[in-house]
C-alpha cells in the first residue's frame, strides 16, 4: 500500500485559528500487530477552543491504544473495540463540562488488513472510492448518522467491504472535497495508476494559487502497490506574504534599544560637538556689497537641533549597520568555514576513490567495494546541500555509483521481455508459480487459477475446489504437483490440470499462524508466525496429515520474525531484518548479512532449489531481484523501472530464467550464471 497525507495549509506552530485538522497512520510495528493490519484516521475540528488543541491526538491515541492491545482477536473485534473506547472518550469529555467540539467534529476512523475493510465516520469528511475508472462516495450511508445521546456514542455505524487490486482510497475533509469537486481534479485523480509524489504535485500546480486559500485535508490510500511503505505527508503551505518592513522592524528595533544603551553616553558626547559646530543658535544675514557687482549677496546657516527622538532614532540606526555588517563577516566566515570542510571531504573522497581503483587493478574487489562505499556515504550529505560544491559531489557520486553496481553485478533491464497481460476485468493475480513448462497463477481474491502455456502463450483456467470463504493464499511445487494452502488450514494438490479431493492439516498447537509454506522430497514445511516454529507435515498425504512434528530442535533459534521461507534440504528463512537465517535437520547454523548495493530496504520473497547452488530473492521497493549464493554472495541484480508494481516470481528448473509478476504482466528475464 502506498499512502499519503496531504495537508493543505495546516496551522503553523503559535499561529492562531479556529479550526485544526490532522491525519493519523499507523502501520503494523511487529508480527503481533500484523494480524489486524493498518489504521488510519483523520480529524478535523472547527470553532477551535484552547483547551481542545489537543483533542484530535489524544482521540487518535486511545483508538491506536485498543486496537493493537489484543493482536489475537479478529481485526472486526479489534475494530469494534477501538470506536467503543472512542464513544468513552469523548463522552468523558463531555462529563468534563467540555462540550465545545460537539458538532464540531469531523472524525474517520478505517482500517485495512490484506484487502478486507472496516470504517466509521462522525461529521462531514467524505470517504471516496476510485475503482475502475469509477468514483464511489461509500460514506454517503453514514452521511446522516445522528448522535446518540443516552449514553453518548459518537460513532453509532460501521460499515465493511473488500478492495481490489488497485482501488483508491480518498478521505477529504469538506472544504477540500469541495474545492477537489468544483476544480474537476477528482477526474484528474481517476486517471492515475500509480501514485506518487511526483504526479500528484503535478496535478495540483496548475491549481497553486487557489489551493493557497483552502485549509484541510486528504487521505489517499493507493492499493496498487502490495509493499507496505512509510505514509508520505505532502504539505501544501501559502507561499510567506511580501517583506514587511513596517511588521519586522518594530521587534528588531526594541531589541536594539537596549543593546544600544551602552552606546548612549558615548553618542551624545560625540553629538554635542557635532552641534557645536554645524549649529548656529540663530538664523544670521550678512549683507555684502561686492566691489564689481552692486547686488546684495546672503549667506546664512540654517539651524539643526537634535532632538532625544532624532538621536534614539541615530543611535538605533548606526547599531543596527554595525549589526547587520558583523553578521555579514561573520555568515561569510562560516560559509568559507563550510567551504573548507566541503572541499577537505571532496579531497579525501577522491583519494578513496583512487585507492579503491587500483584494488580493482589488483582484482581486489573486496576491498574496492569497501572503499567505494566509505566514499559514497561521505560525499552522499554534499550532494543534498545547495553551494558551489554540490555539482563535483554529484558528480562524484555517480561515480562512485557505477563502480558499486558494478561490483555487486547490477544490471538495469530497460526493456524486459513481455510474457503476458491480463486484462483487469477478467483476473488481476497475485501469486505466480512454475511447473512442466506453463505459469499458474493465483489470488486470493479470486476462486480462479489461470494457466498460461509459455510455448503458445494459451490461457487456461481452473476454479479452485473449495468455496468463496476460502483465500488460496500460497502454493509450492512437490515433485509433478502444486500444493495450494489456504488458510487456516486447507491444502488441495493439482496434478494433471486437475485437483484433488481438498483436506485439512491438523493444527500442532492452538494458536499455530501460518506465514509461509515449503516443500521438500514430498514433505510440506509450514512456518508459523508467532513463535518462530518450522512444523513439519511428513508425506504420503492425506495419511500422514494428522501427524505434524516441530521440526526444530526446542534448544535451537527461533524465527520469530520470519516472513519467507524456502527448502532445499536445508531450511531458509527471511527475516524482517534482511537476515536469511540458515537451519539444518532442526539446528540454527548461521546467518546470511547481505553487503551488496544499493543496501536492501526491504527484501519480500525467497526462493530456493535443491540442485541449484542459488537463493533468488525479491524487493519490490527497490524495482530487483537479486541471485546470491548460498554463502551470501552477490553473483546478480536486475533492476528496472518498469518493475513498479512487483507482485511476485518464479524461476525455471535450470534457474536461468526467471518470470516476474509485475501488476498484470508477466516479464521475462534471461541469463546465465557463473
Amino acid at each position: 500500500m502506498r499512502v499519503f497525507e496531504l495537508h493543505f495549509n495546516p496551522r503553523a506552530k503559535n499561529e492562531i485559528s479556529d479550526r485544526i485538522f490532522d491525519s493519523f497512520c499507523f502501520e503494523p510495528e511487529n508480527i503481533y500487530e500484523k494480524r489486524l493490519g493498518s489504521l488510519y484516521l483523520v480529524g478535523e475540528l472547527k470553532n477551535l477552543l484552547p483547551q481542545n488543541l489537543q483533542l484530535l491526538n489524544n482521540l487518535s491515541r486511545v483508538i491506536k491504544e485498543k486496537y493493537y492491545a489484543a493482536p489475537l482477536q479478529a481485526p472486526e473485534k479489534a475494530f469494534e473495540n477501538c470506536l467503543k473506547v472512542a464513544n468513552e472518550f469523548l463522552a468523558k469529555e463531555v462529563s468534563k463540562e467540555n462540550v465545545s467540539w460537539l458538532g464540531n467534529l469531523d472524525f474517520s476512523v478505517l482500517t485495512l488488513k490484506n484487502f478486507d475493510l472496516h470504517f466509521a465516520k462522525t461529521g462531514v469528511l467524505k470517504i471516496l472510492l476510485l475503482r475502475a475508472g469509477q468514483i464511489i462516495d461509500i460514506s454517503k450511508n453514514l452521511d446522516f448518522e445522528e448522535i446518540e445521546p443516552y449514553p453518548l456514542k459518537i460513532f453509532t455505524k460501521t460499515l465493511s467491504g473488500k478492495l481490489s487490486f488497485g482501488d483508491k482510497i480518498m478521505i477529504f475533509s469538506q472544504e477540500v472535497f469541495d474545492f477537489f469537486s468544483k476544480q474537476n481534479l477528482l477526474n484528474e485523480f481517476l486517471k492515475i495508476e500509480v501514485f506518487n509524489e511526483q504526479n500528484i504535485r503535478e496535478i495540483l500546480k496548475p491549481k497553486e494559487k487557489e489551493i493557497a486559500e483552502i485549509s484541510g485535508i486528504l487521505l489517499l490510500i493507493d492499493s496498487k502497490s502490495e509493499v507496505r511503505e512509510k505514509p508520505k505527508i505532502v504539505t501544501f503551505q501559502k507561499e510567506l506574504e511580501k517583506f514587511s518592513m513596517k511588521e519586522v522592524f518594530p521587534p528588531l528595533i526594541r531589541v536594539l534599544k537596549r543593546v544600544g544603551s551602552i552606546f548612549k553616553k558615548i553618542l551624545d558626547k560625540t553629538l554635542l560637538k557635532i552641534e557645536r559646530i554645524f549649529c548656529l543658535p540663530k538664523l544670521k544675514i550678512k549683507r555684502r556689497v561686492p566691489k564689481k557687482i552692486g547686488l546684495p549677496s546672503l549667506i546664512f546657516k540654517p539651524k539643526m537641533k537634535f532632538t532625544d527622538n532624532l538621536k534614539r532614532n541615530l543611535i538605533l540606526v548606526l547599531i543596527l549597520i554595525f549589526v547587520l555588517i558583523a553578521g555579514f563577516f561573520i555568515f561569510q566566515g562560516e560559509e568559507k568555514k563550510q567551504l573548507k570542510k566541503g572541499e577537505e571531504i571532496l579531497n579525501e573522497v577522491r583519494e578513496k576513490i583512487l585507492e579503491a581503483e587500483n584494488f580493482l587493478i589488483f582484482k581486489n574487489e573486496e576491498k574496492a567495494n569497501i572503499l567505494f562505499k566509505e566514499a559514497w556515504e561521505e560525499i552522499l550529505p554534499l550532494t543534498k546541500e545547495e553551494g558551489p560544491l554540490k555539482d563535483t559531489a554529484s558528480s562524484l557520486k555517480e561515480s562512485i555509483e557505477t563502480n558499486l553496481k558494478k561490483l555487486s553485478k547490477l544490471e538495469i533491464v530497460t526493456d524486459p521481455t513481455l510474457v503476458f497481460e491480463f486484462d483487469p476485468k477478467e483476473f488481476i493475480p497475485q501469486k505466480i508459480t512454475y511447473l512442466k513448462g506453463d505459469l499458474y497463477l493465483f489470488s486470493p481474491l479470486s476462486e480462479k487459477l489461470f494457466k498460461i502455456n509459455l510455448q503458445t502463450k494459451n490461457k487456461n483456467s481452473f476454479d479452485l475446489p473449495w468455496g468463496k470463504d476460502s483465500e488460496v493464499s500460497s502454493a509450492t511445487i512437490s515433485g509433478d504437483s502444486i500444493v495450494f494452502f489456504s488458510k487456516p488450514d486447507k491444502i488441495v494438490f493439482f496434478r494433471n490440470d486437475g485437483f484433488a479431493a481438498p483436506f485439512s492439516l491438523k493444527s500442532p498447537y492452538s494458536d499455530f499462524n501460518f506465514i509461509s509454506f515449503s516443500s521438500y522430497q514430498g514433505n510440506l514445511y509450514l512456518l508459523d508466525q508467532k513463535g518462530g516454529e518450522v512444523i513439519k507435515f511428513p508425506s504420503p498425504f492425506p495419511d500422514g496429515k494428522d501427524y505434524p512434528k516441530l521440526w526444530l530442535n526446542s534448544q535451537t533459534k527461533k524465527a520469530t520474525d520470519g516472513k519467507s521461507m524456502a527448502t532445499d534440504g536445508t531450511i531458509w528463512i527471511l527475516r524482517e531484518n534482511n537476515i536469511i537465517s540458515r537451519y539444518y535437520n532442526g539446528q540454527y547454523q548461521k546467518d546470511l548479512i547481505f553487503d551488496f548495493f544499493p543496501s536492501p530496504e526491504r527484501l519480500y520473497k525467497i526462493l530456493a532449489r535443491p540442485y541449484l547452488p542459488y537463493l533468488y530473492i525479491l524487493e519490490p521497493v527497490q524495482n530487483r531481484i537479486i541471485i546470491v549464493k548460498k554463502t551470501g554472495e552477490v553473483i546478480k541484480q536486475f533492476q528496472s523501472e518498469k518493475f513498479e508494481s512487483l507482485k511476485d516470481f518464479t524461476i525455471s528448473p535450470n534457474g536461468k530464467t526467471i518470470y516476474v509478476l509485475n501488476g498484470l504482466k508477466i516479464y521475462q528475464l534471461d541469463f546465465s550464471l557463473p
